[in-house]
This record gives structure tokens, C-alpha cells and sequence, in this order.
């Protein structure tokens, strides 16, 4: 179902206290970055390879993909290494990321995303993706004006140069055109990420529950891309916004999010869904050690049931199979609850030095 989300005219007026969220589709190849250098902005993903050509870098990095995260750690540990008034201030960044870094992530400026997500319900909605969880992130940061550039969702699934890898996983094996993205040269050979929608309308469904989510908190939101395929917002003139910091929005073609989508929303953001939560992360984190384990059970009682001497043995065999497969996924689930919360903690505890370095800065100014 369509309906508009507010008048079909108004405009829309950026400020220092809007953020303009850039996705790397090819519109964002309109827009001169540069020009954005007095708003707060948040880039993501490969997207440092054409903030290196240019010179420049946003106040706020985000990566959430836990595949790219790893295969572009090393550039990301360079970012982060950073310093000067331009240096990125921010990184929001997976836990799988956050302990391949290493040292590299031991500081204020870095937040693991998973942990944050503990303390902050507007994060917890699924599927994540690093376009619809940065904008989720940056309003439970307090910002109450959003931009998307370059949030266009028309993806091609595979692309020519990248071949399969493990699961969803693909590789980049040869540097052809690219049409996802807005620069030649975003993926690089080496690269690794998944398919961007593992099934259809993924990214889609994401900003669909997303903006259920910013709606609940009164967050305005607008697309600069008319043709984008994420369509819950209301669209708006991107270069006269960028150039002018107003623009005239469109709200005529904008879909409302579905009642499902508001529900799922709603779900996550009341607590409702957290402890399912938790378990889909560690069947999705564990699947590999899980599958291994069982399988090896399952080998070891066919085993017991051919070789032993009688029924009773037989029986008894696997009776013990099945209680140490049972003991083995509970101690698995309970070592991963307890990184959970130490990851959860250590956040906490990263936030409230964030804090404290703030308002040392502030008291020295």
C-alpha cells in the first residue's frame, strides 16, 4: 500500500545538526563531497578509496557487512590510525571486525556495533545492513535530520569479474565495470563481500523496518535519489540541498512502511525479540563449529550402533553420544554468552571514557 508520508510539497532545510548519511550507489557521483564538509556526514564500506583521491574523509565511518569488514581491515586500521582535525571521529564497526583489529580498535573512537545494540533497542531490528543500521545509529546518537545520498538499492547480484567463494560469499578475481557503485575502482581485485541480496529485496526490507523505526521517533529523513529503490521516504533535490542547504522535497511517490514492517519495529525496539536475537547470532556465528561437532556425533553413533556386541550396548552408546552432543552445544551456547556480554561490557565501559573525554574536551574549550 502507497500513501504520502506528510505534504506532498514542503522543504527541507539542512543544518549542523543533519547528517547526511552516503550510501555508495552511482548517484552519489553527482554530488561533490567536499561541498558536505560543513555537515556532519557518515560514509561506509570501500567508499575510503575515493575519500583518498580527494583528500578528504567524513566525521563518521560505518561498516556492518561482518564479511567486508574483514577483508578491509587493514585499510580500516589506516583509518583509524588517523589523526588531525580531518581524521574520522567515529567508527561503527562489527565484532568480528573490532577483534581482528586488535590494538588497532583499542580506542574512544571505535563502538562495536553488536555490543551497542545491547543498550540501544533502535538498533536491534533485522536484517542488518550497513545503510539502514547507520541511519538507525545516527538518530540514536540525536540526530533528528538524515540525508541519504547514494542510497539506491539497484543492485546486480553478481557482477562480472567475481566468482563464488564460501556460502553467500563472492570474490573479486578480475577488476571489470562495476555498476553498483559510484566510482570505478570501489571494489578492487582481492575483495571480498557477499551477495548483496542473499535473498530477494534484503536491502529493501531493511529500510523498509528502518524507517518504520525513525518514524516511532519523529526522525526526518529524506532521499536524494528520486529513481533509488528505497522508497519510505520523501524525495528531495539533492545538488540544490548539497549547494543551498534547502531543497524542496516530494512526499507524492513515497511508501509508507508496512504494518509488518511498523510490528518488527516495534518488536525490537520494546526488548520483545532480543533473547531470539541472541540465539539466531550464535546459530549464525556457531553454524560452522556446530555442524562439525554433530556431524562428528552423529558419525561416532552410527559407529557405536554397528560395532557394539548388543542392543543394550548399542543403545547405551548412543544414549551417551546424544548427552555429550547435548553438553557440547550447551557449553558452545554458554561460552558465546559470555563473550557476548564481556563484548557488552567492555562497551560500556568504552562509552562512558568516550563521555568523560568529551566533556574534558568541552571543559578546555
Amino acid at each position: 500500500m502507497t500513501e504520502p508520508a506528510g505534504p506532498s510539497q514542503d522543504r527541507f532545510t539542512a543544518d549542523e545538526g543533519t547528517l547526511f548519511l552516503l550510501g555508495n550507489g552511482p548517484s552519489l557521483a553527482e554530488i561533490d563531497l567536499k561541498a558536505l564538509s560543513a555537515f556532519p556526514t557518515l560514509g561506509m564500506n570501500a567508499a575510503y578509496r575515493f575519500w583518498r583521491r580527494i583528500g578528504w574523509r567524513p566525521r563518521y565511518y560505518a561498516c556492518l557487512d561482518t564479511v567486508v569488514g574483514l577483508s578491509h581491515r587493514e585499510a580500516i586500521a589506516e583509518l583509524i590510525a588517523e589523526t588531525g582535525e580531518k581524521a574520522i571521529r567515529r567508527f561503527i564497526l562489527r565484532e568480528n571486525l573490532v577483534h581482528a583489529l586488535g590494538d588497532a580498535a583499542r580506542t574512544d573512537r571505535v563502538v562495536n556495533f553488536d555490543a551497542l545494540r545491547a543498550f540501544r533497542p533502535m538498533l536491534r531490528p533485522n536484517p542488518i545492513t550497513t545503510g539502514s543500521h547507520a541511519a538507525l545509529w545516527a538518530a540514536s546518537e540525536g540526530y533528528r535530520k538524515i540525508v541519504l545520498l547514494g542510497i539506491d538499492g539497484n543492485y546486480v547480484e553478481r557482477v562480472e569479474g567475481a566468482k563464488a567463494r564460501d556460502g553467500i560469499e563472492l570474490e573479486i578475481v578480475e577488476e571489470k565495470e562495476n555498476p553498483n557503485y559510484f566510482f570505478e575502482g570501489y571494489q578492487q581485485k582481492g575483495d571480498r563481500f557477499n551477495i548483496p541480496n542473499p535473498r530477494p529485496g534484503l536491502h529493501v526490507e531493511a529500510w523498509e523496518i528502518a524507517a518504520a523505526a525513525l518514524r516511532r521517533e519523529n526522525i526526518a529523513v529524506v532521499n536524494g535519489n528520486p529513481q533509488s529503490a528505497v522508497r519510505f521516504f520523501p524525495f528531495v533535490g539533492a545538488r540544490e540541498l548539497v549547494e543551498r542547504g534547502t531543497a524542496m522535497t516530494d512526499a507524492s511517490t513515497c511508501e509508507a512502511p508496512s504494518a509488518a514492517a511498523a510490528a518488527r519495529a516495534r518488536e525490537a525496539q520494546e526488548g520483545t525479540s532480543v533473547n531470539g536475537g541472541r540465539l539466531n547470532d550464535f546459530l549464525q556465528r556457531q553454524r560452522k563449529t556446530l555442524f562439525i561437532g554433530l556431524a562428528l556425533t552423529l558419525a561416532a553413533g552410527v559407529g557405536v550402533a554397528l560395532t557394539a556386541p548388543s542392543w543394550t550396548g548399542a543403545l547405551a552408546g548412543l544414549f551417551a553420544l546424544t548427552l555429550f552432543a547435548v553438553l557440547f552445544v550447551l557449553l558452545l551456547f554458554v561460552r558465546h554468552a559470555v563473550s557476548w556480554h564481556m563484548a557488552r561490557l567492555e562497551q560500556r565501559i568504552a562509552a562512558l571514557e568516550a563521555a568523560a573525554a568529551d566533556r574534558d574536551r568541552a571543559a578546555a574549550k
